[in-house]
């Protein structure tokens, strides 16, 4: 697993031809008509038909055999503890197994299952706030995740949330996991 590609993107051109089926992820048009990628210096830089798009100078060619193309799915309920390793399942890889799948984000429904989890406000606001600021400085194998995800307990205000707002918290846990029901 690496911590970072985007640090060091890809140099160069490279180009991806012969794809059979490209989607958009824009439910109004699913279907992009494209057959060719290309890629400058790791970003994507056009997309569209061979003759269509400026292929010349590519450092790489990969011919995608007519596989299909899809923008990277979203699952937005995971619960993320210490970077690839969860304690639900004793498991390390799961991040890695998940992008494999073709998920290239994921959003936190809460730091549930993070072991002794803080039940007091303080240390709700303090893990929250370290889980959003720990992954949005570290993306396993490039794998984009939203973090900190407060599990909501009694007493809390709207102090609180400011609080949690001010230092970067956007999300809030899913509701029934900590002491509010």
């Amino acid at each position: 697993m690496s911590s970072d590609p985007q640090a060091n993107p890809a140099a160069g051109k490279t180009v991806i031809r012969n794809i059979g089926l490209m989607l958009s992820g824009d439910i109004a048009h699913p279907i992009l008509d494209a057959d060719t990628i290309v890629v400058v210096d790791g970003r994507i830089a056009a997309v569209g038909k061979q003759g269509g798009v400026e292929t010349s100078g590519a450092t790489k060619v990969i011919d995608a055999q007519g596989c299909v193309v899809a923008p990277g799915l979203i699952d937005n309920h995971v619960h993320p503890t210490a970077g690839d390793w969860t304690p639900r399942q004793n498991q390390i890889g799961w991040i890695d197994s998940t992008l494999h799948g073709g998920v290239t984000t994921i959003v936190s429904a809460g730091e549930a299952h993070y072991p002794g989890r803080p039940r007091d406000i303080v240390g709700v606001k303090a893990l929250g706030i370290a889980a959003q600021r720990s992954f949005s400085n570290f993306r396993p194998s490039g794998m984009k995740i939203l973090a900190g995800a407060p599990v909501l307990e009694p007493g809390m205000t709207e102090n609180d949330f400011r609080e949690l707002a001010e230092a970067g918290v956007t999300l809030i846990g899913e509701v029934g996991l900590g002491g509010v029901k």
